[in-house]
């Protein structure tokens, strides 16, 4: 983990992102499987039997995209910013279409999560999280940037931030 109890944003998006909110949709899950108190659905597109396999589908994909580029990342992943260690540009496998395949991933989960349960407080999970999301990966494309410099903008030249 490459963030700190510090007080900067950095610090303080990293925590709610990588702590906080996996720590928020946990105990709701837990909650909701301890109870099968799902609370009230969004709309009544979420009680139907397709939308929450669509939702199961895609938290499947994204748990197999998200190992296979973590495997690919190798000893460069890091969770957050590290600016103390020079990691190299990982440009192949899921990276050759996602500059962040792993945060793509997560917010798949996320999606599958609000398509399988569909209840306001996983809507709001999702909204934070994407907020979260678009934020931390602006943090780590300016240190791409100043670790990597012109590559790094040849990268992005070529591979779109999401698909």
């Amino acid at each position: 983990m490459s963030f700190s109890r510090g007080k900067s944003v950095r610090d303080f998006v990293a925590r709610c992102f990588y702590v906080w909110l996996p720590v928020v949709d946990g105990l709701f899950l837990v909650f909701y499987g301890i109870t099968g108190e799902r609370g009230q659905l969004v709309a009544q597109a979420f009680d139907n039997e397709w939308t929450r396999w669509v939702g199961v589908v895609c938290m499947a994909v994204a748990l197999i995209w998200v190992i296979c580029a973590q495997a690919t990342m190798g000893t460069a992943w890091r969770m957050g910013v590290d600016s103390r260690t020079r990691t190299e540009l990982i440009t192949t496998g899921p990276f050759a279409l996602s500059r962040h395949p792993i945060y793509l991933g997560i917010r798949a989960t996320i999606l599958g999560q609000l398509l399988v349960v569909g209840t306001w407080p996983v809507l709001l999970i999702w909204a934070l999280s994407e907020l979260l999301v678009q934020i931390q990966v602006r943090f780590e494309e300016e240190h791409m940037f100043r670790l990597h410099a012109q590559r790094y903008a040849d990268y992005c030249s070529r591979v779109r931030r999401w698909l």
